[in-house]
């Protein structure tokens, strides 16, 4: 539906595409004293896949689900159980605005793993809006990390460490489903590294976590961390590819990046985190870099493939013919 040049739904699936992503470090925060990271990832994620398995079983009666598919995923899945291992341990260790600030630090790593696997990407090195956004990424991140309330120490650093290794695994994990899925359609690929994220995290919870404590937790308890996934990972995905396809990739996945100040004023409300202006400012700065780097590496595309790069929206053709070019670090 269209207003005036402007589309309603999409715009409706893109909003709703950032609440659900925005809450997921409050939910994950909420549940810290009652169960262990490895336990809520071995809980969340599984409940997820039951929802992505239908799309997947779909396609794959249809005969779109290639053999060699479930091989591809394997090493995209297995740094994506890396990178919500730590994501989910983080909230241990920081309060839920400072996580999402400083994982966006992926952003980052994301256009440095293209870099070294995709041969087009060394034109990002003449660009100027690349070596600005780095700059602002560092600048930004330094900033977040140092002009609090007080020079982080204990924990805090456990938790600084925990999440820029997870923003690190979040870039590579995006460039290696670019890498290894390209091509494949978006509803058959994320739901595949779903399944295969959730059978990680579930061996993690059995091996390392505590899922006896799940019964001690009230009623309202469990289905508030069975909300959490379905929102954070289930639903926010819907709504993403949604918005991708009524708006293109550019914008859905550049307004992504104002997330982080949608959490950190329910981390005021729910938690009582106050950030310095320094670190909003830092923040900003961060945001405002990824924002540059993306940018950067949306005009290079468009150089490269000279006037044919096309946003290929989930939804259109068969799902052989349609390649995910959004940005996956967004996850739950």
């Amino acid at each position: 539906m269209r207003k005036h040049g402007v589309d309603l739904l999409g715009s409706l699936s893109l909003l709703a595409s950032l609440l659900c992503w925005a809450t997921v470090p409050l939910f994950l925060r909420s549940f810290i004293h009652e169960i262990d990271g490895w336990t809520a990832n071995g809980v969340r994620y599984p409940l997820s896949a039951l929802i992505w398995l239908g799309p997947l079983l779909y396609f794959h009666r249809q005969g779109y689900v290639k053999r060699v598919y479930l091989k591809w995923a394997l090493l995209p899945s297995a740094i994506n159980i890396a990178g919500q291992s730590l994501w989910a341990w983080s909230p241990y260790y920081l309060e839920p605005a400072m996580m999402t600030f400083l994982v966006r630090i992926s952003s980052l790593s994301a256009i440095l793993g293209s870099l070294l696997l995709f041969r087009d990407e060394a034109r990002l090195f003449r660009s100027a809006f690349f070596w600005a956004g780095l700059g602002a990424c560092l600048v930004g991140f330094l900033g977040l990390t140092f002009l609090g309330k007080e020079i982080p120490h204990g924990s805090t650093i456990t938790g600084i460490i925990l999440i820029t290794i997870c923003g690190v695994f979040w870039g590579y994990y995006g460039v290696t489903v670019r890498w290894a899925m390209e091509g494949v359609h978006v509803l058959i690929s994320f739901p595949i590294i779903c399944v295969y994220t959730s059978i990680g995290t579930f061996v993690l919870m059995l091996m390392f976590g505590e899922p006896s404590r799940l019964l001690d937790m009230h009623a309202h308890r469990l289905l508030l961390l069975a909300l959490s996934a379905v929102i954070g990972i289930a639903v926010a995905h819907i709504f993403f590819y949604k918005a991708i396809e009524r708006l293109g990739v550019s914008i859905s996945t550049g307004c992504q990046l104002l997330s982080p100040f949608v959490t950190a004023v329910g981390s005021y409300y729910i938690f009582r985190e106050i950030l310095t202006v320094g670190q909003w400012s830092s923040g900003t700065i961060l945001l405002a870099g990824c924002g540059l780097l993306l940018y950067a590496q949306q005009r290079l595309h468009v150089v490269v493939h000279r006037g044919h790069a096309k946003e290929t929206a989930p939804g259109s053709g068969s799902p052989e013919a349609v390649s995910p070019k959004a940005d996956p670090n967004n996850s739950g």
